[in-house]
């Protein structure tokens, strides 16, 4: 079975797009891979060393050099530093890849895969532009109007994305995206998430969370989950998202950026650098390893009397603190509502 994936990159983000290719193909051996690689101005050498890596696994990479005329008038979040144009290249898939490929699983860089991906393509989504796992956005009512949904309406996380082309090319997705992204270029937070959300929004097919395993993450709680799709994520996860800010090739710790590193060295990548984290940024991936310590450790186990009482005498000093003031007072107050009675 030939499994069609395609991600983007530029030479600045190559180290990742290897680990991640790697991850990909040590775990796939049992078919033939053809990476569909979108990218402008790629250097010889490092279409040279992704070639080596496709080749010593009998696959293939094929590589497609996006003009930046394409993407005029698509804009950047000018928050996240992180991110580079290249985001935008998957609204070409359908476009510049063989009318003979119908599906194609698009993968980000920052993502490691763990298991065979081959059940993706059974999946029967004919009637769906893509299948996803479910994100948590959105952030505030004019994040919900930019991506055009109803109070009950579910998002989807762009990282990880099983892409039905016929459909794309049948419905002429390429110009919506394209047309959406330029009329909404100084509204989206989450760029082309955010455009891939308006256009697919209730048209696409949601995957079990262990296929956009989050780091730092206990586990997804969902009430549309069985308790065998909890497990599965916690025990055998498929794939592996290091998204947001908890990178795994940032200079500190946290737990499982181990993934990342070994299929970084057994990739063959020369000489992998890791990324310094500012103090602020480390100081927050530090809360976020401790919170999560804290949930998977202790949390479970301390007795719910126990429990009960801590978090009144935590609410109660909250009130003394917010008293006198009144904007403060009034969030405590509606939270604490919420607590009680919207269960």
């Amino acid at each position: 079975m030939i499994l069609h994936v395609t991600c983007s990159t530029d030479d600045n983000y190559v180290q990742h797009c290897m680990a991640m290719l790697c991850s990909l193909f040590e775990n796939n051996k049992g078919h033939e891979v053809h990476v569909h690689l979108l990218h402008h101005g790629l250097s010889n050498n490092s279409q040279k060393i992704i070639d080596i890596l496709a080749f010593h696994y009998n696959n293939k990479v094929f590589f497609y050099d996006i003009a930046p005329s394409t993407l005029e008038g698509v804009a950047l979040n000018p928050n996240h530093t992180w991110l580079s144009m290249t985001t935008y290249y998957r609204f070409l898939i359908a476009s510049v890849i063989s009318l003979d490929v119908k599906k194609i699983l698009y993968l980000d860089c920052d993502i490691i895969i763990l298991q065979d991906i081959s059940q993706l393509f059974k999946l029967k989504i004919q009637d769906y532009g893509v299948a996803a796992v479910k994100d948590g956005t959105p952030f505030d009512l004019k994040h919900r109007n930019v991506m055009g949904l109803e109070l009950n309406d579910r998002t989807f996380c762009a990282g990880v994305m099983m892409i039905n082309l016929q459909y794309w090319r049948e419905n002429n997705c390429e110009k919506q995206l394209f047309d959406y992204a330029r009329e909404q270029k100084d509204n989206l937070r989450m760029e082309d998430q955010d455009v891939l959300n308006y256009v697919f929004r209730k048209k696409w097919f949601q995957l079990p969370y262990k296929w956009g395993k989050c780091p730092l993450s206990v586990a997804q709680l969902d009430n549309a989950q069985k308790w065998f799709d909890i497990k599965e994520y916690v025990e055998k996860p498929c794939i592996y998202h290091y998204a947001a800010h908890v990178k795994p090739w940032l200079d500190l710790w946290f737990p499982d950026q181990h993934y990342y590193w070994h299929y970084v060295q057994l990739s063959g990548f020369p000489n992998p650098q890791k990324t310094h984290a500012n103090r602020q940024l480390r100081i927050r991936i530090y809360k976020t390893v401790a919170r999560y310590i804290i949930n998977k450790y202790i949390h479970p186990f301390i007795p719910d009397i126990l429990e009960l009482i801590i978090k009144d005498l935590y609410y109660i000093v909250l009130f003394i603190i917010n008293i006198f003031r009144p904007s403060h007072f009034k969030d405590l107050m509606l939270k604490r509502w919420s607590q009680k009675y919207g269960k």
